[in-house]
């Protein structure tokens, strides 16, 4: 009898050692071949995707076909493929996949999974920069806020929510009349010819009757700092009490800033972002999709059909699995580039190279973005499981 469940067990586990044994028998396959092919074009022996010669088509296709199963299989923590010997009623697997918010199914029978929105390079994620402060000139100008952002190469963030967090403590002036009140302004300040230039990006009226945080959107201003590649976003901030002169006549400044500032005061920015297709970055992922006249790192596409392999009995959705591998050579100029290596094997190596050590390992192409599969599949107890299997489809290639 089926029965519906949804699968909430990590999927990076670690793996029992019968059950690695295959995998690994078939890998250490490949890159023998690797080996052996890249001694017949004269690289390094050290990475076997680089300069990696084409198989026959028909042994590449058994090969990567039972690398595909054996990934599938480990990955959903079973030692072999369940075996299942009657088909679920039509009205049955519609009531799971509503339960299960899995898709729909198709005239044909066949499952539509349902597109997620929110896949790993759409999450959003959280950025808190603290500011650098400029003391105050002998111009009388107000000090500087310096927020700094780096983005990662290849990439271009979608700013969806950004505010500025500034300690403003409260007014010292004695005060009868109403509740005492500051205006603040903030100001975008950038270097000019004859100075430093600033425009005007907020008024805002403070309740200052105690010391307290405000914050100040600036969602707009920092996307529009985030699309024009800078990295040094610069304020200038006032805090001057409404209607009250102070010392000589001059009303306070009460955004604590500069020397005199409480470091557990000290102003910073929280943004909160998240990845966005760049065009160009996209043609560029496209580019380096291997063909007969690439040599260089590239990523070499392979689909296997569920129903070819016969596993359509046991896996619902999807249809099939894009088995994608990283193949090529990795010149010099390509080594180590920044944004390229996203392994902590790559980063130790680079690093290695960095500081002058002989790591006697040349430059490999790796994946260096994957995203998950999604699957709905009859587990070994004839459950419905539906599940997200993380880093299962190579994206994009790079060198280390």
């Amino acid at each position: 009898m089926h029965s519906i469940h949804v699968s909430r067990e990590p999927t990076n586990m670690l793996l029992s050692s019968a059950s690695t044994l295959p995998m690994f028998s078939l890998m250490t396959s490949l890159l023998v071949k690797g080996l052996e092919a890249a001694t017949v074009v004269g690289t390094t022996p050290g990475c076997a995707s680089c300069g990696i010669q084409p198989m026959e088509k028909d042994s590449e296709q058994r090969l990567l076909i039972e690398i595909a199963k054996q990934q599938i299989l480990n990955k959903l923590h079973l030692k072999e493929r369940p075996n299942i010997t009657s088909t679920m009623p039509r009205a049955a697997l519609l009531t799971a996949l509503r339960k299960l918010h899995a898709g729909r199914v198709r005239p044909d029978g066949t499952i539509e999974l349902e597109v997620k929105i929110n896949d790993t390079k759409d999450q959003g994620y959280e950025i808190v920069s603290f500011a650098e402060m400029d003391e105050m000139d002998t111009t009388g100008a107000q000090p500087g806020l310096t927020f700094q952002f780096l983005q990662e190469q290849g990439h271009r963030i979608q700013v969806l929510q950004s505010a500025l967090w500034l300690y403003v403590r409260s007014s010292d002036t004695p005060n009868s009349g109403p509740r005492p009140t500051a205006t603040a302004h903030i100001y975008l300040s950038w270097p000019g010819e004859s100075g430093s230039n600033r425009t005007l990006l907020l008024e805002k009226i403070l309740d200052v009757q105690k010391s307290n945080w405000y914050t100040f959107p600036i969602t707009h201003t920092l996307q529009a700092f985030m699309d024009g590649g800078q990295r040094l976003l610069q304020l200038e901030v006032t805090c001057i009490e409404t209607g009250v002169a102070g010392v000589n006549g001059v009303s306070q400044n009460l955004c604590e800033l500069g020397k005199s500032m409480d470091m557990a005061h000290q102003p910073f920015m929280v943004a909160q972002v998240r990845l966005r297709d760049d065009p160009k970055h996209i043609l560029q992922k496209r580019s380096l999709r291997c063909g007969d006249d690439v040599t260089v790192c590239c990523k070499k596409d392979f689909y296997v059909k569920f129903k070819d392999i016969q596993w359509q009995d046991w896996i619902i959705a999807p249809e099939g699995y894009h088995i994608n591998y990283c193949m090529g050579q990795c010149p010099q100029a390509l080594a180590g580039s920044p944004g390229i290596a996203s392994s902590f094997h790559a980063t130790v190596f680079s690093q290695l190279k960095a500081n002058g050590i002989n790591t006697a390992v040349s430059s490999c192409c790796v994946p260096i973005q994957r995203r998950p599969l999604s699957m709905v599949y009859f587990n070994s107890k004839h459950s419905i499981v539906k599940t997200d299997v993380p880093d299962m489809i190579v994206e994009s290639c790079g060198c280390t």
